[in-house]
């Protein structure tokens, strides 16, 4: 009965950090996306309105 508790808090443990680690490196690469000129250059092309 113990082991399978810690088991299962265990896992939503790792679930958790796993969530966290993606949030993590997500905004990282949508940083350092944003500092790329070339890839600002495309989004403002790509939102700018033409006319």
């Amino acid at each position: 009965m113990n082991s399978a508790f810690k088991k299962v808090s265990n896992l939503q443990f790792n679930k958790a950090s796993e969530i966290v680690i993606t949030l993590v490196s997500l905004t990282f690469f949508l940083y350092a996306l944003g500092q790329a000129p070339i890839f600002k250059n495309i989004l403002t092309g790509a939102f700018s309105c033409p006319g």
